[in-house]
């Protein structure tokens, strides 16, 4: 135990008497992801994800039925956000579009609205300009959806009003019914009389894609960090400093538990400030500290294992970076670091079940967000770690002294 911990602390001291060189080596990952995370915040913003675009639309009707139909979609705050609706004539919109000043047109038609009551679908004239085809399509999905919910609210109208005829009420009485049900009937369709059901569905990337890429980047910069230092470690240990500690009876399986063991305590340092990170930019809430202190230092020590494993087995320090860089690339992409495990093609997601990634994501994200964590599964993983360590040094040593 004693030469065990005298390993630990020269490997310590060893990093300590370089900090310049460390301090580069983990600035640089923290500086270009850091820098991605800016960017995808910057392009997840109202302003720089998409400028509204203007589309005209024309009312030749104009009844109160049309009318009422307008002014949802002109004083709708959800859609204004995108589309700026503008009411004009065919021809001043025809001329826009030719000028390229708008997106789209969409004529509404004289008697739409006696065709609503007449139980008739008449389509809407909806004219694209071809120069915005992006902003056109939005459009046309727009008045489509606009189409939509008065087909929807045309039935329960035209069965209050057909109702009505057969109750021989007075024209007048009809029409004032029939203004009150375009009202009613509309705002059904619109789910805006609580006519749904709404039930929210929790997502581990929909409920805050920021959060998501903020847990995202913490985790995977411990992941990189993690290879990082236990690199910089090997470069501690020269062959002739390893055969003099052989010599001292300083057996493999310590040596290699050792170094994973100062590489794991020099990193909560940096663990602690990527926390504190999370807190400053509202990620966190800072609630069960306890808690998410723990499941965060074993996220470390499971990474730090997986590196300590690979160097373990692997004499070379070529071997070990390859190795180690495929495990760092396939745990971005199957992790779900960038591109969440549930959006890859449908052959490629089952295999993010096999990357450590995933489950030390879904731990991160459960203790950032306040959601249920279960540390079984990770805490059986690093005990295998550990164990595979041990096993991987031994066995390196044993091809070595059969080489020698």
């Amino acid at each position: 135990m004693r030469s065990f911990l005298y390993m630990a602390l020269f490997f310590l001291k060893g990093v300590v008497r370089k900090w310049k060189t460390l301090i580069l080596l983990f600035a640089v990952p923290l500086i270009l992801m850091g820098g991605s995370a800016y960017i995808a915040a910057k392009a997840f913003t109202d302003k720089e994800r998409l400028d509204p675009f203007k589309a005209a639309i024309v009312d030749q009707d104009e009844t109160f039925q049309t009318g009422y139909v307008i002014k949802q979609l002109t004083d709708n705050e959800e859609l204004t956000r995108v589309v700026k609706p503008v009411v004009t004539t065919e021809a001043n919109a025809r001329k826009l579009l030719k000028e390229n000043k708008i997106a789209g047109m969409a004529i509404l038609p004289e008697n739409f609205s006696q065709t609503i009551m007449n139980g008739e679908n008449v389509p809407l004239t909806v004219i694209g300009n071809e120069n915005k085809p992006l902003q056109a399509y939005l459009f046309r999905q727009v008045m489509e959806s606009a189409a939509d919910y008065t087909s929807a609210a045309q039935s329960g109208i035209n069965t209050v009003y057909d109702f009505m005829l057969q109750a021989d009420l007075s024209n007048e009485v009809r029409k004032t019914e029939y203004k009150k049900d375009v009202l009613s009937f509309s705002l059904h369709a619109l789910g805006r009389n609580e006519v749904f059901e709404e039930t929210e569905e929790g997502s581990l990337f929909l409920e805050n894609i920021l959060s998501y890429y903020g847990i995202s980047i913490f985790t995977l910069l411990l992941m990189v960090w993690a290879y990082q230092i236990l690199l910089f470690m090997r470069g501690q240990i020269t062959s002739g400093i390893r055969t003099r500690l052989l010599l001292y009876k300083m057996s493999a399986w310590r040596l290699s538990l050792s170094e994973w063991l100062a590489a794991s305590v020099f990193l909560i340092p940096l663990l602690a400030a990527g926390v504190y990170a999370l807190k400053a930019g509202h990620i966190w809430d800072g609630e069960r500290l306890l808690e998410t202190g723990a499941g965060t230092i074993l996220i470390l020590l499971i990474f730090t294992a997986l590196f300590g494993f690979i160097s373990s087995i692997f004499t070379s320090d070529r071997l070990f970076q390859v190795v180690s860089t495929v495990f760092i690339s396939t745990g971005c992409v199957l992790g779900g670091h960038f591109i969440p495990s549930f959006y890859l093609p449908a052959w490629l997601e089952p295999y993010s079940l096999f990357s450590i990634n995933t489950y030390t994501l879904d731990l991160a994200y459960s203790l950032f967000s306040g959601g249920n964590t279960d540390f079984s599964p990770l805490l059986f993983l690093l005990c295998a770690l550990i164990a595979l360590i041990g096993m991987g040094a031994i066995l390196r040593e044993k091809r070595l002294e059969a080489r020698g």
